[in-house]
C-alpha cells in the first residue's frame, strides 16, 4: 500500500516539470544569460569612464612630442649653419614643418598609430567600428594639423605684412582679414570648449581628433594603470649631469688640461717635453717667442721679427727671454705644464733681464 502511494505521488511531481532534456535547460540558460552579458558590455562601452592618468598622459604625450622637435631643432640649426649662416632664423616655421612632417611619418605614419610621446605614455590611437578607414583618418589628422596650421600661419602673417587689415572697410583685403579674424576666434572658442569637454569625458583632447572620431586609448589595457617613469629617469639624469658640467667646466683650465694631455703622451711615446718649432728657436736673443708664435697665428703674412722685441724682459730658468706679460700670463695658465718655446724645457721660475754694462 505504502509503495503504491510512494509511486503515486513521484509521477504527480513529474507531470509537474517542464519535459525537456538536462542540457537542453542548460543550453537556454546560457543563451539568456550570454544576451544579458552582450547588452551589459554594449552599455559599458558606450559610456567607458576615462581615468584622470589616462587625461593626463594624453597630455603628456603632446608635451613630449614637442620637446622632441625643440631637441631636434638644434643639431638641424647646427648643420644648416654650415652651410648658411641664419637660415634656420629665416625659415623657422618651414623648419618645424619639416620636423614635425618627418617624426609623424616616422612615427603614426609607418603603421604604428601613435607618435613617440605616445608610445612612451602607453598609447595608440583606435576607434572599433571604422576597420580599414582608421589609417586613411590618421593621415589626414597629420595632413591637416601640420601642414594645415603651417598654411594658416603663412596666410595671416602675409596678410598682416601686406596690411590688409588696414584697408578700407568695404575692400575685399579688408573683408578676408575679418572672415580670417572672425574663423580665429571660433577656432579659439572651439579649442577652450574641447578642452573642458576633454577634462569631463576624457575622449578627445583636440577638436581635430573630435571630428575625425580618433580616440587615444591604451596600447597595452593591462599596462593602462601603471607609470612608467623611464622618460623622467633620463630626463632627471640629464638635467643632473648638465647642472655637473655646467658645474664643473668653469674650475677646468683648457689650456693647462690640454698642456697636461699632451705632455702625458709625449711621456707615454718617449718624446720631449714640447715640440719646437726651428723658426722660432732661431729667433734673435732679445725677440719675444711667444709674441711672434701669437703674431703668426693671427697674421697671413709672415712676421717681423724686430716687432716682437721683449717689452720689460724676463729670463727664464732656461736662460731665454720673453716678455713679463707673456711668460708671466703662460705660467699662470699652464702652471707646471709651461714649456719654453725656444727648447722646450720646463719653465719653474722667472727673473727680471739685467743688460749687462
Amino acid at each position: 500500500m505504502s509503495s503504491s502511494n510512494s509511486s503515486s505521488s513521484r509521477n504527480r511531481i513529474d507531470s509537474r516539470l517542464p519535459q525537456t532534456a538536462p542540457q537542453q535547460r542548460w543550453q537556454q540558460a546560457w543563451r539568456e544569460t550570454e544576451a544579458r552579458l552582450q547588452s551589459t558590455t554594449r552599455a559599458a562601452a558606450a559610456h567607458s569612464v576615462v581615468s584622470r592618468n589616462a587625461r593626463v598622459n594624453k597630455l603628456d604625450a603632446d608635451l613630449l612630442d614637442t620637446e622632441l622637435t625643440d631637441m631636434l631643432r638644434e643639431p638641424v640649426s647646427k648643420a644648416m649653419s654650415l652651410l648658411r649662416p641664419g637660415f634656420v632664423d629665416t625659415y623657422r616655421k618651414e623648419v618645424d614643418t619639416a620636423i614635425r612632417a618627418l617624426l609623424f611619418w616616422l612615427s603614426v605614419g609607418s603603421h604604428r598609430r601613435a607618435t613617440y610621446g605616445q608610445a612612451l605614455q602607453n598609447l595608440t590611437y583606435a576607434e572599433p567600428g571604422y576597420g580599414r578607414r582608421l589609417g586613411w583618418r590618421i593621415h589626414m589628422f597629420g595632413l591637416v594639423s601640420i601642414g594645415g596650421s603651417y598654411a594658416w600661419s603663412q596666410m595671416t602673417s602675409r596678410m598682416s605684412h601686406n596690411g590688409w587689415a588696414d584697408a578700407p572697410r568695404q575692400s575685399m583685403r579688408n573683408r578676408l582679414w575679418r572672415l580670417a579674424s572672425w574663423l580665429e576666434r571660433i577656432a579659439r572658442m572651439a579649442a577652450l570648449t574641447n578642452l573642458v569637454a576633454f577634462f569631463s569625458a576624457g575622449q578627445y583632447k583636440s577638436v581635430l581628433e573630435r571630428f575625425l572620431r580618433l580616440r587615444l586609448v591604451s596600447a597595452r589595457p593591462q599596462l593602462a594603470h601603471s607609470v612608467s617613469f623611464e622618460f623622467l629617469n633620463r630626463q632627471l639624469v640629464w638635467h643632473a649631469f648638465t647642472e655637473f658640467v655646467m658645474f664643473a667646466l668653469p674650475l677646468i683650465n683648457p689650456a693647462r688640461a690640454r698642456a697636461w694631455v699632451v705632455r702625458s703622451a709625449r711621456a707615454v711615446l718617449r718624446l720631449p717635453l714640447a715640440s719646437v718649432d726651428p723658426k722660432v728657436a732661431a729667433l734673435p736673443a732679445d725677440v719675444c717667442a711667444i709674441c711672434f708664435t701669437d703674431a703668426a697665428k693671427q697674421a697671413d703674412a709672415p712676421v717681423d721679427p724686430e716687432s716682437c722685441v721683449c717689452v720689460n724682459p724676463y729670463i727664464a730658468d732656461c736662460g731665454h727671454r720673453f716678455c713679463y706679460v707673456c711668460i708671466k700670463t703662460r705660467m699662470l695658465i699652464e702652471g707646471d705644464d709651461c714649456v719654453c718655446l725656444r727648447c722646450g724645457s720646463r719653465i719653474v721660475s722667472i727673473c727680471a733681464y739685467a743688460e749687462e754694462t
